[in-house]
């Protein structure tokens, strides 16, 4: 079986943009949080107060997700992008050996504002940067090498040579005309409730968002105590990223 590419990350990470450059590619079957299914859908779901009113399918659960993933290795190669967040309770080395596992990470300066804007509730487990760290650190033990990560930023400023840098680092061939794709075209994508994806799916290519007016860290007691859980996480992961000239 060819091994599930998989793109760990946080909300609000510029993944979405990541995953239309990889169904622009057209060489990968691509799939947005399937695990996402599982967490809040499933008979085994983690989370039972995001959708209460939603009817629990076994359809959804882990096993069922992995192994329709794992059948569809078969065909064609796999991509897919999640949470880490989603995984963490089952995130064994049985589980991790299925996917060749990538990272990227956001600034939590820029991306928790972005989250509170769309759920002002969100909890710390929800941010995702205690799980990406703890994923990443897992398979880091596992496989005993640096796993390949990237930090949002570099792809917004630097798309093509982060790009490059990661294809090269997953053994795919880098394709130029990936960066961009056509808005609104991305039909494997999810609309989870509440806008999450509006933004990315009305652009075309990597670039900084337009600045908005979101609620500011410093004057909000929620976003102060988010940042400040979640800013040593990611300074730990920013020292492993691939360094972009």
């Amino acid at each position: 079986m060819e091994k599930i590419l998989a793109l760990w990350t946080t909300p609000r990470a510029t993944s979405t943009a990541f995953e239309c450059m990889m169904q622009e590619r057209g060489d990968f079957e691509v799939h947005d949080e399937p695990f996402g299914l599982s967490y809040y859908y499933s008979k085994e779901r983690c989370n039972t107060t995001r959708y209460p009113d939603i009817e629990p399918s076994s359809e959804y659960n882990f096993s069922s997700i992995l192994e329709k993933l794992k059948q569809e290795t078969e065909k064609q190669p796999v991509f897919i992008k999640d949470m880490s967040y989603y995984v963490m309770h089952i995130a064994n080395q049985e589980f991790l050996s299925n996917f060749e596992n990538t990272f990227l990470i956001r600034n939590p300066i820029k991306m928790l504002p972005s989250l509170f804007e769309l759920r002002p509730d969100f909890t710390l487990k929800e941010a995702g940067y205690e799980g990406v760290y703890q994923l990443f650190h897992q398979v880091k033990e596992i496989g005993g090498k640096v796993p390949t990560l990237i930090d949002s930023d570099d792809l917004v400023k630097k798309p093509e040579a982060t790009i490059k840098a990661y294809c090269k680092a997953v053994d795919i061939p880098f394709i130029k005309e990936a960066l961009e794709w056509k808005a609104e075209s991305q039909t494997q994508i999810k609309e989870w409730e509440g806008g999450w994806h509006t933004y990315a799916l009305s652009s075309s290519y990597f670039h900084e968002p337009k600045p908005k007016n979101y609620a500011k860290i410093e004057d909000n007691a929620h976003l102060k105590q988010a940042y400040e859980y979640c800013l040593p996480y990611y300074q730990k992961l920013y020292e492993y990223r691939l360094r972009i000239e």
